[in-house]
């Protein structure tokens, strides 16, 4: 199949409207205030764009306008736009959108208090249309069991259609969706997020989907920025952990930051405090973006793209549709934007930008014939711009393209809880597709974060190209891994992304492919092998329950505890193996028990006749059977042999517990005890020991350094063993931070801080752990979390650095702790240090 190459762009939210209008006709039409591109020819009587959103109401058709207004939209605003004509159907931030009569515009335009009026138009989305999943490793961890069981993935997208007649096949049986049919009129129903011909969204679905089979999809088709900020609160309130946007916007300079108050990247920003990693593609106009200085050497007004070129010519075949974009920092200057057919104007955007306040202008252009057409930029009015940007979605290249700083919005957010995800066709994996977008951004970062495969067949749409198949390959390996680790936030899921890619050109990180291509790396769980006793069972009394309730783990080869996968869930069977009086053996919820996450905890388990050298046998269908030590039962009325509490049962590391231990008179005045621990209940080490006294009671102190069970051990005179009852101790780590500025300093916001988190406990046995750092505002009277960075620490000192700035003037509070890791929990929040920002 022939692969198309199309740009994945939306272009709905915040893009304004031109009308392509006959040759010759540019430069004489009168610029209409707030109305944005577009929209004053349709209040002039111009039929709309194809492209704008609109609905037909009393055999009258209205238009689909965001009204920015100043400040924040109260009732009396409302009033007057409701008076001037607009059908209110949602807000957001200083934004309202809703329905508007063409008759109507120019009295929206002109009510008091409106900044500006844009068109809302439908999502401009790619299909450039497995491989992918075993490319990027995804086979071996569907083996062990791991499919993204139970995690939510949101998918933000233009259109749906076939997407429901593909549930309980290529896609999950049953799908949550808030499709939009009309602007704020949110539906369930799966017909509502169709478009017709669109299949863009059911293309990324499946693309994840191949990638974790065991979502569970969320899907939502919003044209606007409040229907957008609607769906994404819906997600996150959900329990969405993973959101994919194969789309993308000229909103911005390509610094990560946007004129408008209600961006696109605010968007983002909330998705991510919502808890979900935002994934988004790269891009595909790397061929068909440009950038550059507004250079005009002759001074004839005209802008030149390369030397004193002053046409940057596409190639368009009869009927081709294009949507070319441009944007600069400042309304206080006026460009204007053209289409030539040699001599001939046949398509023009000629805005007034100081009366929008939007630098920006955008033209849609169908060629009438095939032929190559040339983009032209004229300097209207103001000072020269320093920087200009152009996007011609729809092209296959023009002839000025500017790879480096291709990404469009929110590609270059500097939010830490996304990722960026460019292109490789899955056939020739180290090599960068052509369209892929790249960095660096205006600011100097490497983008995109990562590379993962495109043109991988779809059910839906056959080879699916381009960076909106990427991204969601990336969605899924995403789920992958919160399902092996579910308490990774959106940080530390973009930061394993990055971590596990394997490099691909230099240096790594490199703004063609990022950290390099998408791989899963090894499972965190391999195949059940056998059953273990992870608590074993204790000495007790005839028909009571034991002392040390059985609880028994599967593991795999390694002894690792099958957590995930298809250990998670097995049945386990508990019987007697050594059984010296014929006993019987029972448990409260029975002797069969479904694991959970790889235990089955026994509970009420008694044998109901005394003797020595008992053991229980585990039994698993098709695993290697497990066998405890041996224990002893005591008659009915007998105290236990021996005994062991431990206090506390949950520690910060650095301090001591006391284990009291207890061995039943006559046997044990003055008998020597052990106390013991262990990582797993198997394997024990002993810890130190202790002298009973006359009453057979002792105490032992220890410094856990990590989770562990905890026992008592004695050696009977008659030269039994007795073992006390297991206990779970559980250790968090200690923290403490240091800053190069001392707390309470005035800073700027150009201030270096480097701040110094130390972990403790360190070593092999406890592994590598990572700091948190927290960077909160103070917003009247409470603290806000702005910003979440991560630090891997040095396993032998145990430190970890970052370099932060603070981005705004203002009161800052920034605190750390270490975060959770296998073997210790997370430390206390360290006090922090506070600065002033001037």
């Amino acid at each position: 199949m022939a692969r198309l190459r199309r740009a994945a762009l939306l272009v709905a939210i915040v893009w304004v409207v031109t009308i392509v209008v006959p040759p010759g006709a540019a430069g004489g039409q009168p610029r209409h205030g707030a109305l944005g591109a577009g929209l004053h020819a349709i209040a002039d009587g111009g039929a709309p764009d194809r492209s704008i959103v609109g609905r037909t109401r009393g055999g009258v058709r209205e238009i689909a306008v965001a009204v920015e207004v100043a400040g924040e939209p109260d009732a009396g605003m409302r009033g007057r736009l409701r008076s001037a004509g607009l059908d209110p159907r949602g807000a957001w931030r200083s934004t309202i959108e809703g329905y508007v009569r063409a008759r109507q515009l120019e009295q929206l335009a002109s009510t008091p208090g409106v900044v500006a009026v844009r068109a809302i138009r439908t999502p401009l989305v790619d299909s450039f249309v497995g491989p992918g999943p075993a490319l990027h490793g995804a086979t071996a961890w569907h083996q062990s069991g791991l499919a993204g069981n139970g995690i939510k993935v949101g998918i933000l997208d233009g259109g749906f259609e076939g997407f429901e007649a593909r549930l309980g096949a290529e896609l999950p049986a049953s799908v949550q969706a808030m499709c939009f049919p009309w602007l704020g009129m949110p539906s369930s129903d799966l017909a509502d997020c169709a478009r017709s011909g669109v299949t863009h969204g059911t293309a990324v679905a499946e693309s994840i989907v191949d990638m974790a089979p065991g979502v569970e999809l969320f899907i939502s088709n919003p044209d606007s920025m409040a229907d957008m900020a609607a769906a994404i609160s819906w997600m996150t309130g959900n329990g969405v952990r993973v959101v994919n946007f194969s789309m993308g916007i000229l909103e911005g300079m390509g610094d990560g930051t946007s004129p408008y108050p209600d961006s696109t990247y605010a968007l983002l920003d909330t998705a991510v405090a919502g808890g979900a990693l935002f994934v988004a593609s790269a891009g595909n106009s790397g061929q068909t973006a440009w950038a550059g200085p507004s250079t005009d050497s002759d001074a004839d007004g005209w802008i030149e793209f390369s030397g004193t070129d002053e046409r940057n010519g596409v190639t368009l075949a009869a009927g081709q549709v294009i949507r070319v974009g441009m944007r600069w920092p400042s309304p206080a200057t006026d460009y204007d934007l053209y289409v030539y057919a040699g001599d001939t104007v046949v398509g023009y955007a000629e805005d007034d930008q100081s009366s929008t306040l939007d630098p920006f202008e955008i033209l849609e252009f169908e060629a009438p014939v095939a032929g190559t057409y040339d983009l032209r930029i004229r300097h209207y009015a103001g000072p020269e711009a320093q920087r200009l940007r152009l996007i011609a979605h729809g092209a296959e290249t023009i002839a000025h393209h500017t790879l480096a700083g291709s990404l469009p919005s929110p590609a270059d957010s500097r939010n830490l809880g996304m990722v960026t995800v460019g292109a490789v066709d899955y056939r020739t994996p180290t090599v960068i597709e052509p369209y892929s977008s790249q960095g660096p951004t205006l600011d100097g970062r490497v983008k995109p974060d990562l590379v993962a495969a495109d043109c991988a067949p779809t059910t839906v749409d056959g080879e699916f190209c381009g960076t909106s198949q990427s991204a969601p390959f990336v969605a899924g390996a995403a789920a992958l891994f919160l399902e092996a680790d579910p308490t990774l936030d959106p940080s530390g899921l973009a930061t394993l992304l990055r971590q596990r890619a394997v490099p691909l050109g230099s240096p790594v990180p490199n703004n063609a492919f990022g950290h390099g291509r998408l791989d899963l790396g090894q499972t965190p769980v391999a195949l059940p092998a056998a059953a273990a006793f992870a608590a074993p069972p204790a000495s007790g009394t005839a028909a009571a329950p034991l002392l040390g309730q059985p609880t028994v783990a599967i593991v795999d080869a390694d002894g690792r505890w099958a957590v995930t996968g298809p250990g998670a869930t097995m049945a386990v069977s508990l019987g007697l193996a050594a059984n010296p009086t014929g006993a019987t053996l029972t448990c409260a919820g029975g002797t069969t028990q479904a694991a959970v996450k790889g235990v089955a905890a026994f509970t009420g388990c008694a044998i109901d006749l005394p003797g020595a050298g008992y053991t229980l046998r585990a039994d698993v269908p098709g695993l290697a059977s497990a066998t405890s030590a041996p224990f002893t039962v005591a008659a009915p009325g007998t105290p236990p042999e021996i005994a062991v509490s431990v206090s506390p049962t949950t520690l910060t590391f650095g301090k001591q517990l006391a284990a009291t231990i207890g061995v039943a008179l006559p046997n044990g005045a003055g008998l020597p005890a052990t106390l013991e621990w262990s990582i797993d209940g198997r394997t024990w080490t002993d810890a130190g020991g202790v002298a009973l006294d006359t009453t057979g009671a002792g105490q032992a102190p220890a410094s856990p350094r990590r989770h562990g069970w905890w026992r008592a051990r004695t050696v009977l005179p008659d030269g039994s063993v007795a073992v006390s009852a297991a206990t779970m101790v559980r250790v968090n780590a200690a923290a403490t931070l240091a800053s190069s500025v001392p707390s309470g300093r005035t800073v700027t916001r150009a201030t270096r801080i480097v701040l110094t988190e130390t972990i403790r406990p360190t070593g092999a046995d406890v592994g590598r752990g990572r700091a948190r750092f927290d960077l909160n505002l103070l917003v009247g009277s409470t603290w806000v979390r702005k910003r979440t960075l991560y630090a891997w620490a040095d396993p032998a000192s145990g430190r970890a650095r970052v370099t932060v700035t603070l981005p705004s003037t203002g009161r800052w509070w920034v605190r750390s702790r270490a975060e959770p890791t296998a073997s210790t929990g997370a430390s206390a929040w360290t006090a922090g240090v506070r600065y002033p920002v001037r």
